[in-house]
């Protein structure tokens, strides 16, 4: 049997090592956290594409304001059509455009902006994120151009004439333009039928041509025949869509004899009366594309594709 006066110091050893593991145990936790010291920079913000109220993201944590400029720039003045606000930085991510989050408010009448509901085709918006102690300092500072200055320590705002520049640490921005759609530019009209305009939409990749007769001899706004081809000038080879009218007449079928389309009509438009021989293609026009679009009535000869042809015209033109 061991003496007594031997078990002192296994018990005391035993107490060391088991204040060790303890303590080791309270490092290895602390050492897991160690690397969080706060909320990183606000280092960028992601907006969703293709999307006319589009969702908002950003880096570096939640803030208490979510402002969208219309224009090149972040200012607080009318230029702004979103302006939510959450304080404490309760303000969480996705945000969508047009629509303020549980919990926060629209601020943009406060400056004369106007809260829209969606963004509008071929315009330029500035979005732009801040947390509390940045906005607390510039939230009074109208008419002033809002700009990130990576150099500025945290939560630092420098003002300078018109311009506030304030710290990567609180404040993210980004300026783009708003093209969902396909462009069109260099429209050419010819032909001896009508005059046709091209009209983009904001709801997809397919225009409205618009015609007004202006041949002589022709009474009726109708006509009997629409194509459209991927080339500058006609090439069968290259038809995208095309549509006739169609009647039976004497047991058979006639093709372009019958005014039955009308203008205005949204390309890929199917009508009574008519037969689409090419179907247009789901996703409409392409970018970085040349066109040639024609309309003909019923008294056209049904092979002439120029410029002198008469009860004939067309429109080329190019997408960007």
């Amino acid at each position: 049997m061991m003496k007594k006066s031997n078990l002192f110091p296994l018990i005391a050893l035993a107490g060391i090592i088991l204040v060790c593991c303890l303590d080791f145990s309270c490092t290895s936790d602390d050492d897991l956290l160690a690397p969080y010291a706060g909320p990183s920079d606000m280092s960028s913000i992601k907006i969703e594409e293709g999307s006319y109220s589009p969702k908002v993201t950003w880096v570096g944590g939640f803030a208490c304001v979510l402002g969208v400029n219309r224009g090149a720039n972040a200012i607080l003045d009318s230029s702004l059509v979103m302006l939510v606000y959450r304080e404490n930085n309760l303000l969480r991510y996705p945000v969508s455009f047009g629509q303020t989050p549980s919990g926060a408010q629209d601020i943009a009448a406060d400056y004369g902006g106007h809260a829209a509901a969606r963004l509008r085709e071929d315009n330029t918006y500035t979005f732009w994120v801040m947390q509390q102690k940045i906005w607390e300092q510039v939230a009074g500072l109208r008419d002033k151009i809002l700009l990130v200055n990576s150099e500025l320590p945290p939560a630092a705002v420098q003002v300078q004439e018109d311009t506030v520049y304030t710290s990567a640490s609180g404040h993210a921005q980004k300026t783009l333009p708003l093209d969902v759609y396909v462009n069109f530019r260099n429209l050419r009209p010819m032909g001896r039928l009508a005059e046709l305009t091209l009209a983009q939409t904001d709801t997809s990749n397919s225009p409205v041509i618009t015609w007004t007769i202006r041949q002589a001899d022709v009474f009726d706004d109708l006509v009997a025949a629409v194509g459209l081809v991927n080339a500058a000038v006609y090439d069968p080879q290259a038809i995208v869509w095309e549509a006739w009218s169609e009647e039976a007449v004497d047991d058979r079928m006639v093709y372009g004899k019958s005014n039955v389309i009308p203008s205005p009509l949204l390309f890929g438009d199917s009508f009574p009366g008519t037969r689409t021989f090419y179907a247009y293609p789901a996703a409409g026009l392409q970018r970085n594309q040349k066109y040639y679009f024609w309309i003909a009535n019923k008294d056209w000869d049904g092979i002439t594709h120029s410029r002198a042809a008469n009860y004939y015209a067309y429109i080329t033109f190019e997408t960007f």
